[in-house]
């Protein structure tokens, strides 16, 4: 059952090369989704509806939608067509609830250029968190992002948003069933504590899936596309989805296809560089 609570899920592509320097292959993307408690019944309602036609129509018991993306596992034999219209009606039931979803991303690069924090965090821990370690720093970052964001919230709804509410992540850097106390925001998560769980067991982790894969999918689209009068239609499909989720970190860019591509993306990233005071082009981390 989804309850008011925050889902989280990491992505990223390991190993695989983009062909820009704003995309490291050492990337490490933490997204969470907040499932207000005011709208958890009619979230957890829809979701319920939607797994069970799926698992009636493809015998599928989660949604995993990198698979579903790839035509892999169960859904190997399912048209793509189809495949796209499992996308379309998540993204659909995200925007209808306007769900808020919290992005972040660290790399090796991140450090390189901040070698004063890196130098600052190397072989040092918080709890039972490494910060030199780029995936439990970003996951930190992203806990940090969302206690900001959920403040804000809180302070503009009437009942106070229902703060603090659980943080659920899906199983990885833990296994399933096992916590972990995070140093700081316990006004905004319950604990404070991160709680490992399976997307089977806990259906919220399966909103967080989804907007994880359609946010780092739009990125790997926008830094491998060749601007051109018309989108294809995986990549209308994937761009379409990320246009609707409700993303408070994230600035949204209205473009035409004969504009949207790795010259735009690299041009709004290395703008977004210099107003910060670094570099135009990350630099590599030293092993």
């Amino acid at each position: 059952m989804a309850t008011g609570a925050i889902y989280v899920d990491d992505s990223g592509n390991p190993g695989a090369e983009s062909g820009s320097a704003f995309l490291p292959d050492t990337r490490k993307s933490w997204t969470a989704v907040v499932v207000p408690p005011e709208v958890a019944a009619d979230v957890d309602h829809a979701l319920q509806i939607f797994l069970d036609g799926v698992r009636a129509d493809y015998g599928a018991e989660e949604l995993h939608f990198t698979e579903i993306w790839s035509g892999q596992g169960v859904w190997k034999a399912v048209a793509p067509s189809d495949r796209g219209e499992l996308i379309s009606l998540m993204a659909t039931l995200m925007d209808s609830f306007a769900l808020p979803v919290v992005h972040h991303t660290v790399s090796d690069q991140t450090l390189s250029d901040h070698p004063d924090l890196m130098s600052g965090l190397s072989r040092s821990r918080t709890g039972d968190w490494r910060l030199d370690d780029v995936s439990h720093l970003g996951f930190l970052f992203l806990c940090r992002e969302v206690a900001v964001r959920l403040r804000v919230m809180a302070g503009n709804a009437a009942d106070g948003l229902g703060l603090p509410l659980a943080l659920y992540v899906d199983e990885g850097l833990l296994p399933a069933g096992r916590e972990r106390a995070l140093p700081n925001w316990g006004d905004v998560i319950a604990g404070p504590r991160a709680c490992f769980q399976r997307s089977e067991d806990v259906a919220g982790l399966q909103l967080a899936d989804f907007a994880a894969f359609i946010i780092t999918r739009a990125q790997w689209t926008a830094v491998n596309r060749k601007a051109g009068p018309e989108f294809g239609k995986a990549e209308a499909a994937i761009l379409e989805a990320a246009s609707r989720l409700n993303v408070l970190n994230l600035p949204r860019l209205l473009v035409r296809p004969a504009e949207f591509g790795r010259r735009l993306y690299e041009d709004k990233l290395i703008a977004d560089r210099l107003a910060k005071g670094l570099r135009p082009s990350p630099a590599k981390r030293d092993a």
